[in-house]
C-alpha cells in the first residue's frame, strides 16, 4: 500500500490515506478491524465490491455473518464477526446502513460499535475503504466528508491509534487527498484540541420525556450551564457537527433512560459517546437517572442508575439535589 497523505493528531495518533487494496493488507500494515459496508443482510460477493474481492481469496462474508460474535445492528447497523484466518486482519465490522434514512450521518455508529467492543478487544489499527461507494452507490463527496470528520473525531476521543482509508480507484484517492489537503491548511498540520469545557451538564433524552426534563432544567439550570436540546435537530452534517461540539465540550453527562431514549436514534448516538467518557474518564462523568421502564440493552443496564420510574417528579427532584449537592 502506497501512503499517499496523512493528518496527526499526536506521536501516536493519525488518520491515513493510502492507495492500494484491502484484500491484500501487507504485514508492516496489519489491522485489528477491517471495516466494509453491505446492503442490509445482503453479502453477494459481486465483481466490484471489496465483499467479492475478499470472496476470491478465499474470506467469505456471508460465512462469518451465520456466527456473529457480536450483532449490533438494531443499536448502531453493524456487526462484528469473530478472530478470522485472514492476513493481517483480526476481525470485520461490517457496517449495513439502512437506504431510506440519512446513511451518512450513520457514519459514526461504526465508532461507536468499535468503542463499545474495545472493553474486550483491544483495537489499535482499523482500516476500511471509502465505504458506500462502490454498488451502494452514495454520494462520494458526501461519504469523502463525514467519513474524514467522524474518523477525527472519533480517533481523537478513543484508545485507537490509526485509522487507514485505503483506495484502489484513482478518483477516489484523489477525492480524499483534496480533503486531506484542506485539513492540513486549516489546522497547519495537526489538529485543534478541544476548547475547555463550556457545558457543566449535557443532559441526554428523548422529547417525549420533555416534561420530566424541564424539572432538570428548572432546578439544575440556575446553577450549571446545562446543554439541553429543545430545538429539532436536521439529520445530516449540520446535526452532527452541532451534537458532536457540544457533547465534547461537556464535563458531565445525564442521561435520561425511558423506553423512548432506547427507541430513539438520536438518544442512542448520544449513549455511545456517553459510553466512551464513561470508560476514558470513570464513572462520575455520566450520571443516569432511570425515568420509565424500559426493556434496556445490555451496554445500558449495567448502569448505576438513580431510579425515578415511573416519571416519579419527587425522585427527579431528589436526583437534582443529589447533584446540587455534590458538584456545586
Amino acid at each position: 500500500m502506497e501512503l499517499v497523505s496523512e493528518l496527526k493528531l499526536s506521536e501516536k495518533k493519525s488518520l491515513q490515506l493510502f492507495k492500494g487494496d484491502l484484500t491484500n493488507i501487507s504485514d508492516d500494515h496489519k489491522v485489528d478491524f477491517l471495516v466494509l459496508s453491505a446492503f442490509p443482510d445482503n453479502y453477494s460477493p459481486t465483481t466490484t465490491s471489496l465483499i467479492g474481492g475478499l470472496h476470491r481469496k478465499g474470506l467469505s462474508i456471508e460465512k462469518l455473518s451465520k456466527n456473529k460474535e457480536l450483532d449490533l445492528r438494531a443499536f448502531s447497523h453493524c456487526w462484528i464477526s469473530k478472530e478470522i484466518d485472514y492476513p493481517n486482519t483480526k476481525r470485520i465490522l461490517c457496517f449495513e446502513p439502512i437506504p431510506h434514512t440519512n446513511p451518512y450521518s450513520q457514519i459514526a455508529e461504526i465508532f461507536q460499535s468499535l468503542t463499545f467492543i474495545s472493553k474486550s478487544h483491544s483495537i489499535k489499527t482499523i482500516a476500511m475503504p471509502l465505504l458506500m461507494t462502490g454498488d451502494q452507490n452514495y454520494s462520494e463527496e458526501l461519504v469523502v466528508k463525514e467519513l474524514v470528520n467522524t474518523s477525527l473525531l472519533w480517533l481523537e476521543k478513543t484508545p485507537f491509534e490509526t485509522i487507514k482509508i485505503v483506495e484502489i480507484d484513482e478518483s477516489k484517492v484523489n477525492s480524499l487527498k483534496l480533503l486531506f489537503s484542506q485539513k492540513k491548511k486549516i489546522n497547519t498540520g495537526q489538529l485543534p484540541k478541544a476548547p475547555a469545557p463550556p457545558y457543566d451538564f449535557f443532559v441526554s433524552y428523548s422529547r417525549k420525556n420533555t416534561k420530566e426534563v424541564e424539572i432538570i432544567k428548572n432546578v439544575l439550570g440556575e446553577k450549571f450551564n446545562l446543554f439541553i436540546d429543545t430545538e429539532d435537530i436536521d439529520i445530516g452534517t449540520n446535526w452532527l457537527d452541532k451534537l458532536n461540539t457540544s457533547m465534547a465540550n461537556s464535563k458531565r453527562f445525564i442521561v435520561c433512560l425511558s423506553d423512548a431514549f432506547v427507541q430513539s436514534k438520536f438518544c442512542k448516538y448520544e449513549y455511545s459517546f456517553c459510553n466512551l467518557k464513561f470508560i476514558t474518564e470513570g464513572s462520575d462523568t455520566v450520571l443516569p437517572i432511570y425515568l420509565y421502564s424500559a426493556d434496556l440493552p445490555f451496554e445500558m443496564s449495567i448502569l448505576n442508575f438513580f431510579n425515578a420510574r415511573e416519571g416519579d417528579t419527587e425522585k427527579i427532584n431528589e436526583f437534582c439535589q443529589m447533584i446540587l449537592s455534590k458538584y456545586n
